[in-house]
């Protein structure tokens, strides 16, 4: 779990084949070279972005994921804008994450949430697609020895315009691939857009409906075995012991294995046998002291943040508190909003095949590179000889995004099921219990109304869990979390509170306390759930400053932090973002990155100011220790949230639809 990659830049190879079909690698331009790069078929890849074959096939690479949302087709489009190709001759295909790391990322960000999938690429998609279009217009012109300002582009028709001639984009993409790349290329004004922002048929649609489409689920392999899997039903429980003998000879079985500190699989011919057995397979547990956690003492956790002397502003103006004691009138009312699954149609589910040489993993995931990290840590693997082939999401809402737990697991199982294919998939009571979900809040509104009942103040207290202080805890804002108060900020486009009163106050008391996190079980009523995409994160003052448990009477003892998916705190006390200790896949990713040497610093900072990048180059540094024990277990995916560069940006606000 704990192996550090050796990995040389100058020897380092993948030769996987992406989905759909294969890349080799070498290149280090932005959007291509003189070196001829070709797909798995042989076909010339004009740029990074663009594969033309000899029968006019335009293939397009897109990085993000398609859960349903159109993204797969809304890029293609973009792309497809700038190329000027047919649009009936394209096709899509999703580049392997292990290739984007060692082609320096030269597809970008791979996450897909929030909507960002579209927004955050637009540009350089476009320019991939522009970039490619002047090379096969170069190509055309060299061949006809005119200059290329002579050469026009439309449908994939290129067209000398003095003399006539006209070639094809298949008849010269060969040639296009040794061009130069154009250092500079002009977008097309989006009024003069033909397909792009167009109502086009979608790429994805006739597979679906035709049931043609393979999600992670319907995978299958040659010689594969399926796995269902049990985990802990508590956080911070472990598992104590199974009988394995009692299930061994049931119809199926192949072997009954176990998954890390706190999980047991069965493997079998069919995942209805492997259900079956591990239903039947005697399991004790060892719940710990969170199995006392309910949902009344979740509430009073709440509560006592409704009151709290601490909590972070976010909206304030005149003096809400003073306004509201001395009015005429006031009115108070406490909400409460509860956790939320993901609950995609699609359970988790990944399927592995591990061999001492090499590590493949095929699934359904929102962020390639971050099921690759997961890949390198439970293999153990070096990054050369591991690779995510990345398929389409049954649902992804936010789930499959920054962990990948599921991923992870499956690599386990399939460690202990060496030269076999096996596909985990997780039983909708498994992804039930073990979500990732929004974060439970309670709020009390007090208002002040003067003697004609207008209101005249407002304080909006805010109790509950954050986003960033997990997920992303280096977009905190001195502590506090942003999108905490979407909807309820002083301005802005899309999240201004709206409302004119003159004195109000709303704060966060951000609820992370150590000790109190639990796991779930089948009955919510007896354990806490961790908060959207994980665990509760960092609580701090700002200025780093450790606030104890007991600092407002909500925990009676010493707070202990259970730990699950990677131990990302110390064990005992809450954490700042500065205390974070990372499992060691970072470094494998950290030396494919290959820059500021071999600095993920890099990647994480580009898209932040420079007093962001000062601050954050302090942040997320400690390393497991004595006294900060790395997971033994499954994957706490840090580096990969330092490797995507621009994922929430700088604690970029997103509306409550977009937290998925």
């Amino acid at each position: 779990m704990n192996y550090v990659p050796k990995i040389d830049r100058r020897s380092f190879v993948v030769s996987a084949a992406a989905v759909g079909g294969g890349l080799a690698l070498g290149l280090e331009l932005p959007f291509g070279g003189p070196q001829v790069i070709r797909a798995q078929d042989g076909s010339p890849e004009v740029n990074a972005w663009v594969v033309i074959r000899p029968d006019e096939t335009v293939v397009i690479r897109i990085a993000r994921s398609e859960m349903g949302q159109g993204t797969l087709t809304g890029l293609a489009q973009l792309v497809a804008e700038e190329l000027e190709c047919d649009w009936s001759k394209v096709t899509t295909e999703y580049p392997t994450p292990g290739q984007n790391v060692a082609r320096k990322r030269v597809w970008g960000d791979m996450s897909t949430g929030g909507s960002r999938g579209i927004r955050m690429s637009h540009e350089y998609v476009r320019q991939g697609g522009a970039t490619a279009r002047e090379m096969l217009k170069q190509a055309a012109a060299n061949e006809w020895k005119v200059p290329v300002s002579e050469v026009s582009v439309s449908n994939g028709v290129i067209t000398h315009t003095s003399s006539g001639r006209t070639t094809t984009y298949g008849k010269v993409a060969e040639a296009a691939a040794k061009v130069e790349p154009p250092k500079d290329v002009k977008l097309k004004d989006p009024k003069d857009w033909k397909i792009a922002g167009k109502g086009v048929k979608r790429l994805d649609s006739l597979d679906k409906i035709t049931g043609k489409q393979v999600y992670g689920a319907d995978l299958k392999l040659p010689g594969m075995l399926t796995a269902a899997i049990k985990d802990c039903p508590v956080q911070g429980g472990k598992i104590k012991s199974f009988d394995a003998a009692k299930v061994t000879s049931m119809p199926g079985v192949k072997k009954v294995v176990q998954v890390g500190d706190t999980g047991v699989a069965v493997v079998a011919d069919t995942w209805w046998q492997a259900k079956t057995a591990l239903d039947a397979l005697p399991v004790v547990w060892d719940e710990g002291e969170n199995a006392k956690v309910s949902s009344a003492s979740i509430a009073e956790w709440l509560k006592a943040g409704l009151d709290a002397p601490e909590a972070f502003v976010g909206n304030a103006n005149g003096d809400a508190k003073a306004a509201v004691a001395s009015a005429a009138k006031k009115v108070e009312a406490v909400y409460a909003y509860p956790y939320q699954n993901h609950a995609c149609m699609e359970p988790m589910n990944a399927t592995a095949l591990y061999t001492p040489d090499k590590c493949e993993v095929w699934g359904p995931t929102q962020n390639g590179e971050a099921a690759f990290a997961a890949t390198l840590a439970a293999s153990g693997l070096p990054a050369d000889k591991c690779e995510v082939h990345k398929i389409h999401l049954g649902g992804g809402f936010g789930r499959r995004g920054a962990f990948h737990d599921y991923t992870a697991q499956a690599v386990l199982i399939a460690k202990q099921m060496s030269g076999t294919p096996v596909k985990l998939l997780w039983s909708r009571e498994e992804d039930m219990t073990h979500g990732r979900y929004h974060p439970v809040m309670q709020c009390k509104l007090v208002g002040g109304f003067d003697a004609n009942n207008n209101l005249t103040a407002l304080h909006m207290r805010l109790s509950g869990q954050s986003i960033l202080a997990d997920v992303f805890p280096q977009n905190l804002d001195k502590g506090k979390d942003p999108l905490t108060f979407q909807g309820l900020m002083p301005a802005g486009a899309e999240h201004a509170f709206g409302y004119s009163i003159p004195n109000l106050m709303i704060d966060h008391a951000m609820r992370h306390q150590a000790g109190v996190l639990a796991r779930r079980e089948h009955q919510p009523e007896r354990h806490l759930p961790g908060v959207l995409h994980g665990r509760a994160g960092a609580s701090r003052r700002p200025g780093r400053t450790r606030i104890p448990a007991q600092a407002d009477g909500t925990a009676s003892e010493k707070p202990r932090r259970p730990q699950r998916r990677g131990r990302a705190h110390r064990l005992g006390q809450a954490c700042t973002a500065g205390r974070l200790s990372r499992t060691r896949a970072h470094e494998g990713v950290q030396r494919l990155c290959g820059r500021c040497g071999g600095s993920l610093d890099y990647w994480r900072q580009q898209d932040q100011s420079a007093p962001d990048r000062r601050r954050n180059r302090s942040n997320l540094r400690r390393q497991p220790g004595p006294d900060r024990p790395a997971s033994r277990r499954l994957v706490r995916l840090w580096p990969v949230r330092a490797v995507l560069s621009g994922v929430h940006r700088q604690g970029r606000p997103h509306r409550a639809d977009q937290l998925r």
